[in-house]
């Protein structure tokens, strides 16, 4: 099968709503099954070759119309799935004990902008459909195609693992651009469960911002927001002699808490940068955004931070004018509302897998499925 695939399945559907239901889509896919597939033992080929072979179908009767030029933004630089029409990747499985589904440059069970409307809908990591067949070596035909939701592979067979690497977010123009034309130039997220008090900020004074966060000394992200308002929109924040502009705005925001905060305990550095607000600080003047160690894209337990994890981690994220140097808006909301409005990427190539067991796909031997 040497043609190239269509043009048009790169291109993403016109609105996330024409998406073809995974229900239909597992119905339409059916005529796979006995389809003869010859495998070439080359995985590049054989894998374009299934690409080919189910986009071939997908255009076969009604299908989604591909958006118009300027009426999308497609935002990481690799990662996105490879049949953009209906938001598919395509798997080839064939023996083993086990399969090892590997998914390139993207957490597939996180909240990470991939496609960007100019309506301001979106379509996320997390929503792309896996279509995996089952092809039989020896025959060389499709015995079963199964269509998986990233949910689904999670609830059933765990986790996918998480990569090594700097963890960064992209936040792009017309993504910047949406949160100053907010309220105020805010996105703002509340915690999702009760933290703190706001007369907790009576107590700040004596405490240093690398202290562990506590129950008495936590302040609501509903009132820091006040303070974001009041204090940080429409400063400028220049870089010091022995400081850099993110040094100066923890500086700047840790006093307006009330904190005394020290040269030191700036340099001291750490994640999250204001511990004891579980708080971390952020200054965004070009598109990418250095996360470091941690990002909410995967979820791990912070030391020394209670019972905060990188997804309940709370951010702050000032959007500066890089000419002026003046906070024009700002990002605040724990770390798992990142990924609803900007997208994860990592400073280099990486892959997350999930093992799933073989007698899995043999209990559908025959059929075309979804989430069984």
């Amino acid at each position: 099968m040497s043609k190239a695939m269509d043009k048009r399945l790169g291109i993403p559907p016109q609105s996330k709503s024409s998406l073809t239901s995974a229900n239909d889509l597992t119905a339409k896919l059916e005529c796979l099954i006995g389809a003869p597939f010859t495998l070439t033992g080359k995985s590049r080929t054989d894998g374009s070759n299934l690409r080919k072979l189910v986009g071939k179908v997908l255009l076969e009767g009604s299908h989604p119309d591909v958006a118009t030029k300027g009426s999308y933004e497609i935002v990481p630089p690799k990662g996105t799935p490879k049949i953009l029409l209906e938001y598919i990747d395509t798997y080839i499985v064939t023996t083993g004990s086990s399969y090892n589904l590997q998914v390139w440059n993207r957490n597939p069970a996180s909240e990470s902008v991939q496609v960007q409307y100019a309506n301001g809908d979106n379509l996320q990591s997390g929503e792309v459909r896996f279509v995996l067949a089952k092809v039989c070596p020896e025959n060389h035909v499709i015995t079963a195609v199964a269509v998986l939701t990233p949910d689904y592979i999670v609830d059933r067979f765990g986790k996918f693992g998480k990569p090594t690497v700097k963890h960064q977010l992209i936040i792009s123009a017309s993504a910047r651009q949406s949160v100053l034309d907010m309220p105020n130039g805010i996105l703002f997220y509340d915690d999702d469960s009760n933290v703190g008090n706001i007369s907790n900020i009576n107590n700040l004074s004596e405490k240093s911002i690398h202290d562990e966060p506590r129950q008495d000394t936590l302040v609501p992200l509903s009132h820091i927001r006040s303070i974001v308002e009041e204090k940080l929109i429409g400063l400028e924040v220049k870089p010091a002699a022995t400081k850099n502009r993110g040094q100066m705005l923890e500086e700047i925001f840790s006093s307006a808490m009330g904190y005394s905060i020290s040269d030191q305990e700036l340099l001291a550095g750490g994640y999250p940068d204001i511990r004891n607000q579980a708080l971390e600080v952020k200054i965004q003047d070009s598109p990418t955004v250095d996360l470091g160690k941690y990002s909410p894209e995967f979820e791990d337990v912070v030391p020394d931070c209670g019972n905060f994890t990188t997804r309940t981690m709370r951010y702050l994220i000032a959007l500066t004018n890089p000419e002026t140097n003046i906070i024009e808006g700002a990002i605040l909301c724990p770390g798992n509302k990142l990924g609803l409005h900007f997208t994860y990427v990592g400073d280099k190539s990486y892959k997350c897998q999930r093992s799933i067991p073989m007698d899995f796909f043999e209990s559908f031997n025959g059929k075309s499925v979804f989430n069984p």
